[in-house]
């Protein structure tokens, strides 16, 4: 049969084969790989090598050159790397060499040695303070309000920057992750329950990759009710695009030249803008700092873990692939570090209790009780043959409360039943 006539199957050649195994990395996975290639080759350089010798070195030889390379390696000016970009150099070698090797260079038992001397390597970098990892933090609730307050839905970027702000919290999407390929088509809007709801599809990201069997990014966008600031609304609204272009993110018009059914231009929003988006939405709405698309993402995580949801339940929308990942983006408030605070004061006895009672309004288990130990005082007062005897009585239901009671005691001495309370009797 002539190809031409062949309407089942494409007939591949090398080259096209190839282009479908290396689309299986994100483009993340690639720049990550080649940022390692670079730092290896120049480090083979200085030592007279390169990377086609190292590659053909038997595992032995290159296993002991990955040891020196590890211990090594320095930026530009001289300085260690910290130990992120130490796992991310090492990731990208170990990469490099299962496509051109065929061998892991980090889990083979010939690289053992190697392995050992990398993990020495990172626990030295983490006493040099080079193993801490800063977690891009939460947008804090008092500039999440003077964002939104800022944004003008009469304007096509402050409606733009509404509809970014709510498809990067209800969906928690990665800084820049997939944005740019975005189009209308990769939104779903239905109706469920009397209220409108938007899903995104299925799409491949760095943690929800082609091996994956569920769907990965989980989360619902529902109609909440409260008028133009819905966001559903706003999706609906911001959904008018220009019909000349497929993505989802338009370069906007200024608001004056904005007609009524397109306020965007037949041509997509710039990566690197999309990349900038939430540092020039804090930047306009002058916040108190600067944040970043991954703040958003950071913020949807923190919000569902703070409202109670368990981090099994929050990886199905943030598309984590284990509970360790995404206790990271765990941030503890101010209002509970005081309630903390309080407490450990508390138990050391340094600050007032958390409830005083009133010493004009004594409680009712104290007033019982006085009122038991004046009817005693009463009976025994008619004897003429008496003795008064102070009477500090300490209720035990009541932290420091002290009653004194004047009561006279017979000279044979009565014998009182009293209960839920500690009588001091002193001489005088």
């Amino acid at each position: 049969m002539a190809e031409s006539e062949n309407i089942r199957f494409q007939l591949l050649d090398d080259v096209g084969l190839q282009e479908i195994i290396d689309g299986a990395d994100s483009k993340n996975t690639k720049a990550q790989v080649k940022y390692a290639l670079k730092i290896f080759e120049e480090y083979l350089k200085v030592i007279d090598m390169n990377l086609s010798d190292a590659t053909n070195l038997p595992n032995s030889q290159l296993d002991a050159l990955l040891q020196k390379f590890y211990c090594g390696a320095r930026q530009q000016n001289g300085t260690l790397y910290c130990k992120k970009s130490m796992m991310a150099i090492r990731f990208g070698i170990q990469r490099h060499f299962l496509n051109t090797k065929k061998v892991d260079v980090v889990n083979h038992d010939d690289f053992a040695n190697s392995s050992r001397v990398f993990k020495c390597f990172s626990s030295t970098l983490k006493q040099k303070g080079k193993g801490v990892v800063t977690h891009k933090e939460a947008i804090s609730a008092e500039d999440m309000a003077i964002i939104q307050e800022s944004l003008d839905l009469s304007d096509p970027l402050g409606l733009q920057d509404k509809v970014f702000l709510d498809v990067m919290l209800y969906f928690c999407n990665r800084g820049r992750e997939n944005l740019r390929e975005m189009t209308r088509d990769s939104f779903e809007i239905s109706e469920e329950g009397g209220k409108q709801k938007i899903t995104l599809k299925d799409t491949l990201t760095k943690n929800n990759r082609g091996d994956d069997q569920e769907k990965s990014q989980g989360g619902v966008m529902l109609s909440t009710g409260i008028g133009p600031r819905c966001p559903v609304n706003t999706f609906t609204v911001h959904g008018q695009l220009n019909p000349g272009c497929e993505c989802f993110w338009q370069k906007p018009k200024p608001k004056a030249k904005s007609a009524a059914s397109v306020w965007y231009c037949n041509a997509p929003l710039g990566k690197n803008k999309i990349g900038s988006k939430m540092k020039d939405i804090s930047l306009r709405a002058g916040t108190a700092r600067s944040y970043t698309n991954h703040c958003l993402r950071a913020t949807s995580v923190s919000s569902l873990q703070n409202a109670g949801f368990k981090d099994r339940d929050i990886m199905t929308v943030s598309g984590h692939h284990s509970e360790t990942s995404i206790k990271h983006y765990a941030r503890t408030t101010e209002d509970t570090k005081h309630k903390m605070s309080e407490a450990i004061a508390a138990t050391m006895s340094i600050g007032p209790p958390a409830e005083e009672p009133s010493s004009s309004k004594p409680t009712q288990s104290n007033s019982q009780e006085i009122a038991e130990l004046e009817q005693i005082m009463r009976d025994i007062s008619n004897n003429p043959d008496v003795m008064t005897v102070p009477v500090n009585i300490t209720s035990s239901s009541t932290t420091n409360s002290h009653v004194p009671v004047n009561i006279t005691s017979t000279s044979k001495a009565p014998t009182f039943n009293l209960q839920n309370c500690v009588v001091q009797i002193y001489n005088n």
